[in-house]
Order: C-alpha cells, then sequence, then structure tokens
C-alpha cells in the first residue's frame, strides 16, 4: 500500500479520523487567534471601573472605559454627599481601577478605612475646563490602555465646547460680565464669558452681596447641585439667573458632552433674554 493510500485508508475508519479533526482544529484556532484585534483598546476586556459619582463615572466612559460601576445613586442631587454601604464593599475590593475626586464623604474611607490597594485608586480633577478634563480622562485611559479611544472622544468634547463658543460669539454674548458659582466658573471661563465675582460654595455674607450689587453683571450663573446665589437676584434686578449641573444625571444628562450642551443651553435661554 503507498503513502497515500494508507492516508486515504486512515481517514475512513474512526481511529484515522480522531487526529484528522484534532489537527484541523488547531490549524482554525491558528488563524482565529492571529485574526483577533491585539491592540491595547482591548485591555478593557475583563476591567471593572468603580466611580464614586455620576461625574466621575463620565470620565471613565469618556476614557474609553465599559463596565463602569457607580456608587451614588444616579439621580442623587447631591452625589459628593453619598456615604458608602455594606453592600458597597465588595465592589470595591473586586474593582480593578477606583475612580474619585476627593471631595467625596466616602474620600477617608476609600484611602484608608478598607485596606485597598493603593494601586487600585485612581483621583482626578473634575470640572469643565478643557485642560483638567482631558488631563483627567487621559490618567484613566493611561490605565484602561484605552488612550487611542480616549482622544477620539477628547475631540468630540472639543468640538462641542468651540461650537457653542462660537454661537456665543455669533449671538454677542462673548465677554457677558457674569456672577457665578464657584464649582462653575471653569465653564463660564471656558465658554468666553468674564466672571465678575466668583462666589459658593457656602451661603454668600452679607459683605458679598453688597460687593456684587456694584458689579454690571447681567447674568447669574449658580450651581445646581448646591444653589446659593438666589440673594444676587434681589440686588441685580436686571440680570439673569440660571443654574447649570455638574454632575450628569439630572435633565436627561448622561455623559460629559450632555452636561456641557445642557449648560450651553441654558446660558443661551438667558442670553437671548438680555439681547432681546
Amino acid at each position: 500500500m503507498t503513502a497515500i493510500d494508507f492516508k486515504n485508508t486512515a481517514l475512513l475508519t474512526g481511529q484515522g479520523r480522531l487526529p484528522y479533526l484534532l489537527l484541523a482544529c488547531i490549524v482554525v484556532c491558528f488563524f482565529s487567534c492571529r485574526g483577533k484585534n491585539t491592540s491595547s483598546e482591548t485591555v478593557t476586556d475583563g476591567v471593572v471601573v468603580v466611580a464614586t459619582s455620576s461625574w466621575t463615572a463620565a470620565f471613565a466612559r469618556a476614557a474609553g472605559a465599559e463596565d463602569v460601576v457607580v456608587l451614588a445613586p444616579f439621580d442623587m442631587t447631591h452625589p459628593s454627599e453619598y456615604e458608602l454601604r455594606p453592600s458597597d464593599i465588595p465592589k470595591l475590593i473586586d474593582a480593578s481601577v477606583i475612580v474619585f475626586a476627593g471631595y467625596e464623604v466616602m474620600t477617608a474611607r476609600l484611602k484608608r478605612g478598607l485596606s485597598l490597594p493603593a494601586e487600585k485608586l485612581l483621583q482626578i480633577d473634575t470640572d469643565y475646563s478643557y485642560a483638567s478634563m482631558e488631563r483627567s480622562i487621559m490618567e484613566i485611559a493611561a490605565k484602561l490602555g484605552t488612550e487611542s479611544r480616549a482622544r477620539v472622544n477628547l475631540s468630540e468634547i472639543r468640538r462641542v465646547m468651540d461650537a457653542g463658543k462660537q454661537t456665543f460669539e455669533e449671538k454677542g454674548m462673548t465677554g457677558f460680565p457674569v456672577v457665578v458659582h464657584q464649582f462653575q466658573s471653569s465653564l463660564i471661563r471656558e465658554l468666553g464669558l468674564v466672571p465678575k465675582m466668583i462666589f459658593g460654595p457656602a451661603s454668600p455674607e452679607v459683605s458679598k452681596i453688597v460687593a456684587v450689587s456694584k458689579t454690571d453683571a447681567i447674568l447669574i450663573v449658580d450651581n445646581f447641585h448646591n444653589p446659593v446665589g438666589q440673594p444676587f437676584k434681589d440686588v441685580l434686578s436686571r440680570a439673569h439667573y440660571c443654574c447649570l449641573l455638574n454632575f450628569p444625571g439630572q435633565k436627561g444628562t448622561v455623559s460629559l458632552i450632555d452636561v456641557i450642551q445642557y449648560n450651553i443651553s441654558q446660558l443661551l435661554e438667558v442670553g437671548s433674554l438680555r439681547t432681546r
């Protein structure tokens, strides 16, 4: 029997079929593995990010995170005041990365009370200046290996902010004098408006109210999550008042871009009243 005849005979028997099928499976697996995406963007598989609030979660998602667990309820008005519950402990222990801002009530327990590995903890800056967003988003992305995805998302954030700034210019709002809550001042500057005075986060004292009354501010920009600027409405009778968001979750917002677009729309609304 020739070698070729032996091969054909073996394939017809159960004994010969098994090694042939094994060989076929190995070949298929080899080419299948070669066809997989091996870029750094796959490293998020199985990586669980725990975020303290909807805001830090929005930063994580902008950085490219896919599996994000949020501790504070999404619709909570004051997410930074959320306190850890027993049910949160396993989430923190199982997390690959824990993203927090440092002003949360739970910060001390995260840093010291739970014996969490330091390499799990990532503290970021949270505000709406583009420089801060870029820095924080890229810090998270470096942990996740999702830098390319983060850069794409940052480009879209930059586009939205530039479009808003251009709209303000077209509406004649650039340079509008504004009295603004401390936690909204970064976005106000980014969009080209001019803070005449910054207040908050505590309720203003009488001296602050008197000082504001002497400004030429035509907009009062307060913070939705701890509004304290209402007293200025009495001493700036011609100024228009609005509240802007920081934490996503209110007014149908989920992402950083959602919040930026909502805030721009609120400023345009009160600005249009002023320019009529």
